[in-house]
């Protein structure tokens, strides 16, 4: 009976909330009680070995936790760990029961969940603090929904040794000199294009947009590059881990895979910008941030405020402490002084530079779901050498 109560008040909840955006009255500079001790519920996920190989990040997350509880008498930040695959599952029950924790780290990029229950970080976080590629991680139609923490750029992987590249040398800014790079090394692309990884990374180096956001010169030029590959015998015909294949770059990666090769192969692993056809180059990235929720029984705008403090000293101090491979979302951020040299040039480039590879708000993520499985079967024609390029754009031209 009690479960139906919980499910009647959040549908009329819902119901008398329909088209909001979060509290519509919510005082972001209420003060705290000081006779009072706010509780905030903090959800976070043990992130595999493959992103966190030296399993440092759980001690470190509780550091910071603890220093906050020491600097803030008044606030009792509590940690609950989730395992890594039931995470987003245990957020969606809670949604759904109307009782979310006050903050939920987020590791798939969806800084807005299209939630009546979602707290925008806007009402406290200055965009000002932000890297502009944080920027990009959080924000929706102007609005910062989230806490950035950091972010990984995304590109093309090689080994050092094997391939004879090095982030010392010039690296490629157009297709065609890819191109040259790959032939005169007797190297070749292996790709990861399922549900069009590679190809929208590659278009949005370019564009600077993500999936239907693409115009036609730009699809055209970018596959036009692509196209001169696969006919010059530059794409490996199946996707190649790097291990097995030191003669291949591998494209359409994920974050984890760059951390995972530090620290386990011997051999330096690279990653190099994709090439643009632009005048400027931008970078796809992954990130991660910090969500911020109210519950059904609302507690209060002096309880929101309390999460909203706890969440933004947590995100930067998080920031500065990334996982391997990735930076600060924050201006005061830098990479750590054990990165090497070239890949620290990437990384400030792609904090200024940087694009989410992937929507970061709930229902564009489920629109671009939608154009990646009808771009599938274009995508494997025009690897296959069966569809040319202006054939593909106008293709995805018709999917946005």
């Amino acid at each position: 009976m009690a479960a139906k109560i919980i499910a009647l008040v959040l549908c009329l909840f819902l119901l008398s909330s329909c088209g909001s955006q979060g509290p519509q009255s919510l005082d972001p500079a209420v003060p705290l009680a000081k006779d009072k001790v706010y509780i905030i519920e903090y959800w976070e996920a043990q992130p595999p070995p493959a992103l966190d190989p030296r399993r440092q990040y759980r001690a470190g997350v509780e550091e910071i936790a603890a220093q906050f509880n020491l600097a803030n008498p008044g606030i009792n930040l509590r940690i609950r760990w989730l395992d890594w695959v039931e995470a987003e599952g245990e957020l969606e029950k809670a949604l759904r029961e109307g009782n979310p924790p006050d903050l939920y780290g987020d590791w798939l990029g969806l800084a807005r969940r299209d939630h009546v229950l979602q707290v925008p970080a806007a009402y406290w976080l200055d965009q000002e603090e932000l890297a502009e590629a944080g920027k990009n991680l959080v924000a929706h139609e102007g609005k910062l929904w989230a806490w950035p923490r950091w972010l990984w750029p995304l590109g093309l992987i090689a080994l050092e040794s094997e391939s004879g590249l090095g982030q010392s040398l010039p690296i490629p800014t157009r297709w065609e000199e890819l191109a040259h790079w790959l032939e005169s090394r007797d190297l070749r692309l292996a790709i990861n294009d399922w549900e069009g990884e590679f190809s929208g990374q590659a278009l949005l180096a370019s564009a600077g947009g993500g999936w239907g956001r693409w115009g036609g010169q730009e699809l055209n030029q970018v596959f036009a590059g692509l196209a001169a590959l696969v006919e010059g015998g530059l794409v490996a015909e199946e996707p190649a881990f790097l291990a097995d294949a030191p003669d291949c770059l591998l494209g359409g990666t994920e974050p984890a895979l760059l951390a995972w090769l530090w620290e386990n192969q011997e051999k330096e692993a690279l990653l190099l910008p994709l090439p643009s056809v632009g005048p400027d180059r931008f970078y796809p990235i992954a990130g991660a941030s910090l969500l911020q929720f109210r519950q059904v029984r609302y507690k209060g705008d002096d309880h929101s405020r309390a999460a909203a403090l706890a969440a933004h000293y947590l995100a930067r101090e998080q920031g500065e402490l990334p996982p391997l491979g990735a930076v600060s979302a924050w201006v005061q951020g830098a990479p750590g002084g054990e990165t090497p040299a070239g890949y620290k040039e990437i990384l400030l480039a792609a904090r200024e530079k940087g694009v989410p590879s992937r929507a970061v708000d709930r229902r564009g993520r489920r629109e671009e779901d939608e154009m990646r499985t009808g771009a599938a079967t274009l995508l494997a024609e025009f690897w296959a050498g069966r569809l040319g390029p202006a054939e593909i754009a106008q293709g995805f031209e018709d999917l946005q």
